[in-house]
């Protein structure tokens, strides 16, 4: 009876969070979300400090959220944090790495937000639960981004004793705890295929460029 309360009181609190996150959202930046396709590029270290994920995240001065073991959905807040504190673990501009661990049920993101001073300033919250498999750039459970966050708000314009938190739901989460770890610059490569893409398109304008040449000469 205690679980089943406990998984619908679970429920409840998502959808409430969910509902209550659209209502913001319309009025927030909007954080993009890139998987990682770089094998073992962006690894949670001391200098890449974890908001939120598990007792073996590597942080140094900045606290973390340490996400409930077992749980089959995360509806959660990361500490309280001080502009400062932010500021001097990563600067001003920071993206979000991504840890996460699965088995064969694929897990889910509904929500990654920012607030500042209790407003929320910046949102993940797509229409439909988002798929998030480990990806071959980042491993299961290994310590390194699959996916990244990106596009937060600057906090340059905002002073030191601002207060800054980390929003999260998970309406599927499973196989350990995952890793929510800020960096200061992915410096993430384009993939080979957009690679190829951008070099095909380069070629034809110049191959282009070089017809409209020939027939103004021949002209």
């Amino acid at each position: 009876m205690g679980q089943h309360y406990s998984r619908k009181n679970m429920r409840n609190r998502i959808v409430f969070g969910l509902f209550t996150a659209a209502l913001s959202t319309a009025f927030a930046n909007t954080i993009t979300l890139s998987p990682v396709v770089t094998f073992h590029l962006l690894q949670q270290v001391t200098n890449t400090p974890c908001v939120i994920g598990d007792p073996s995240c590597h942080n140094a001065g900045l606290a973390e959220g340490l996400l409930p073991p077992g749980a089959s959905s995360y509806d959660f807040l990361s500490p309280l944090y001080l502009v400062s504190d932010i500021r001097a673990a990563i600067g001003d501009t920071f993206w979000v790495g991504v840890d996460v661990n699965q088995n064969n049920t694929p897990q889910t993101l509904s929500l990654f937000t920012m607030s500042i001073n209790g407003t929320m300033v910046d949102s993940y919250s797509p229409a439909s639960p988002t798929p998030i498999p480990p990806t071959a750039g980042g491993g299961n459970g290994n310590g390194y981004a699959d996916y990244i966050l990106g596009n937060f708000s600057s906090l340059a314009s905002f002073a030191p004793t601002d207060t800054v938190q980390f929003h999260l739901i998970m309406p599927v989460a499973n196989a350990g705890r995952e890793q929510f770890f800020l960096l200061a610059d992915p410096v993430v490569a384009p993939e080979p295929f957009t690679m190829s893409l951008v070099g095909t398109g380069l070629l034809g304008f110049g191959l282009v460029a070089h017809r409209r040449r020939k027939h103004s000469k021949e002209r």
